[in-house]
């Protein structure tokens, strides 16, 4: 039986990026756009001060702690994820001590649910997901400080079944490991990658990255499937 759980893993891995994704939606970009690729892009750490949390667990006895470090989470992830799929990236410690050049990541959290964890792995199909919904601005440090591009991104983790809900030990087994994986960390992940692939598109349509390197970005409503290197 053991066996049989370690080798539902990878499966589960894989169903479960059909079930947890995040979107992006609302692209605005402006008329006066950048005329070169950046050498580099900055990311600063979004704020965190006027968006709407629900915060459930150990995490709600300190929700300016909680705030803080899913701040530092995602941008550590969008620094990372940039780096590999669009240009070398940078955190930024102070976003308004930046050299005159490059590109700078910003934005605020629009919406972040931690869900219940316990409720994932027992019922799942809703019960318990987690939420996260961001408004990003991309700035060109040689421009005049206004965003160039904007849009949003939405998306969480809940609509895979729980043990409740499974139909067999085997089953079970795989839906407890999963949904009790998932939560705010995950969807930071997941939106760092739409942050990277709605750059490297942008960068792609003017001739910045070749066509092989192309990264995906999910739009609201279309249906794509993550990887499940990112979930070790």
């Amino acid at each position: 039986m053991k066996n049989i759980a370690v080798g539902l893993v990878p499966i589960a891995l894989l169903l479960l990026s059909s079930c947890a994704s995040v979107s992006v939606k609302g692209e605005h970009r402006e008329a006066s756009k950048p005329v070169q690729k950046p050498a580099k892009i900055y990311v600063a750490a979004f704020d965190t001060t006027k968006g709407a949390y629900k915060i459930a667990g150990t995490e709600a006895k300190d929700p300016e702690s909680f705030k803080h470090k899913t701040a530092e989470t995602l941008a550590n992830y969008v620094t990372k994820c940039v780096n590999e799929h669009v240009v070398p990236a940078e955190r930024a410690a102070d976003a308004h001590r930046l050299p005159r050049q490059g590109w700078l990541i910003t934005g605020e959290f629009l919406r972040v649910n931690t869900g219940n964890r316990e409720l994932r792995a027992l019922v799942g199909l809703g019960a318990g997901g987690s939420k996260m919904e961001t408004r990003v601005s991309v700035i060109d440090l040689a421009g005049n400080g206004k965003p160039f591009l904007t849009f949003e991104t939405t998306g969480g983790s809940n609509a895979m079944p729980g043990l409740l809900e499974s139909s067999g030990p085997g089953s079970a087994a795989m839906s407890m490991t999963t949904q009790s994986m998932m939560g705010v960390t995950d969807d930071a992940a997941r939106t760092s990658r739409m942050i990277a692939g709605e750059l490297n598109t942008y960068m792609m349509e003017r001739g910045w990255i070749a066509k092989g390197k192309k990264y995906s970005v999910k739009k609201l409503g279309e249906y794509q499937l993550i990887h499940e290197q990112y979930f070790h």
